[in-house]
């Protein structure tokens, strides 16, 4: 892990350039090619979809099995363990009612009998696609369709890879309990070319939701515009800020955690003492040894991995909001006083009993949260994103007649004949 410490010239200037390094390597060669594929499937459709889950899936996928067939949804959900689905079942519950909390309300104003208003909807469709390459994330599923469900969306769909022709277990038995009946066995690029222009076999939608990987991320890039899209989630990012006080085990297994989903995940350690930060590095070497993704841990925290020791945690806040984490784990002393200075965290989790992984899976919240320091503009996802907000307007003809001199000088400044045409013309009825 690289280590800066406070008193250092360039303390935060060096940060910054750190922070860049894990911006996408090669992008140009991935956006040339997903435009590749994307122009393929708007021109060739399903045909296009079997070339290339031959090709990336090693699946000879016939047209009739684009959407997955119930035989297959039955056969691969026949495998899972009872006692685990409760617990996503558990997951259902909390995610559900955390999620009813943030509908939002209708209203209307009136004056004088002009009214205005503004009303909330659903999207008519949404796409969800859920990964099943190198991992599957069953939790994702239910992060993306609980809130669409909670909104009102009326067709959901999902797409997902399938690799040799097996969908995750669990994902296909949440499939059933969320009432998803049209789940299609196509990924990457390919699949959201799809959901955004349709084939002969899937209707196009709306808006486009869920994680993927550089090639889902570049190809939800790309279609943006014809469809609506969340957000362009990176790979995985925690702070956690810690003293030493605090159990360095517990804290070396929550920079894990996330070091664990990606060999450019980021972690990083904000700390007063470097003593400690030293035991949680070797708790950390210890720790890792015991897991099965331990190359890909070290990967991640050996070349992304960070440990800020500062003179004390007066302004911790600060260099919080500048960075403007996915994940932020406050387990000082102090973490109810940084916890009210912070502006720009996806999502914050305070005190030692409280680590990022229940909020991946159970306690409600929605785990699809912004990176790359997007926290400073934009949200985790929620129910709002599937729903779009409508204004209107109703004028009698005495609105009409004592507001229409104040439009007609106001687009006099701004040149706009043709709305002061739609003004006056109607002024010649004006008694």
């Amino acid at each position: 892990m690289k280590i800066f410490k406070q008193k250092e010239k360039n303390f935060i200037n060096n940060i910054k350039s750190y922070l860049q390094s894990r911006e996408e390597e090669n992008a140009e060669l991935i956006n040339l090619s997903v435009k590749e594929i994307i122009n393929d499937v708007k021109l060739h459709g399903d045909s296009a979809l079997i070339k290339y889950t031959k090709k990336f899936d090693n699946v000879n996928l016939i047209k009739s099995e684009i959407l997955i067939p119930r035989k297959m949804r039955d056969k691969n959900k026949a495998n899972i363990d009872k006692k685990i689905m409760k617990s996503f079942e558990m997951a259902i519950n909390n995610i559900t009612k955390f999620h009813k909390q943030q509908m939002p309300q209708n209203y209307e104003l009136e004056e004088n009998k002009l009214r205005t208003g503004s009303f909330w909807k659903a999207i008519d469709s949404v796409g969800l696609y859920v990964p099943g390459g190198k991992a599957a994330y069953p939790s994702s599923l239910l992060m993306n369709v609980i809130p669409a469900k909670v909104a009102g969306v009326k067709r959901i769909i999902v797409t997902t890879p399938c690799i040799k022709g097996i969908i995750n277990p669990y994902v296909a038995a949440l499939l059933d309990i969320l009432e998803i009946e049209e789940v299609y066995q196509i990924g990457g690029a390919q699949a959201i070319a799809a959901l955004a222009y349709g084939t002969e076999t899937i209707k196009p939608i709306n808006k486009i939701f869920g994680p993927g990987n550089a090639y889902v991320a570049s190809a939800k890039k790309q279609v943006f515009g014809k469809v609506g899209i969340d957000l362009i989630a990176g790979p995985s990012e925690i702070i956690v800020v810690a003293d030493e006080d605090n159990n360095p085990d517990w804290v070396a297994s929550d920079l894990i955690a996330q070091a664990e989903h990606d060999e450019k995940a980021q972690s990083i350690l904000i700390t007063n003492n470097e003593i400690f930060s030293k035991e949680v590095l070797t708790r950390i070497s210890i720790l890792v040894e015991r897991l099965p993704k331990k190359e890909i841990i070290l990967k991640s925290i050996s070349n992304f991995g960070a440990i800020l020791i500062l003179d004390n945690f007066d302004n911790a806040a600060e260099i919080i909001n500048l960075i403007g984490p996915e994940h932020l784990h406050l387990q000082n002393k102090e973490a109810d006083n940084i916890f009210k200075k912070i502006n720009n965290a996806g999502s914050i989790f305070i005190g030692p009993y409280s680590p990022e992984v229940f909020g991946d899976y159970i306690v409600g919240t929605n785990h699809i949260l912004p990176t790359f320091g997007s926290a400073k503009f934009s949200s985790g996802l929620g129910v709002l994103d599937f729903m779009t907000r409508t204004s209107y307007v109703y004028m009698n003809k005495d609105n009409y007649l004592q507001l229409s001199d104040h439009v007609v000088d106001m687009t006099t400044v701004e040149k706009l004949e043709g709305h002061k045409l739609s003004v006056t013309i109607r002024q010649k009825d004006k008694k």
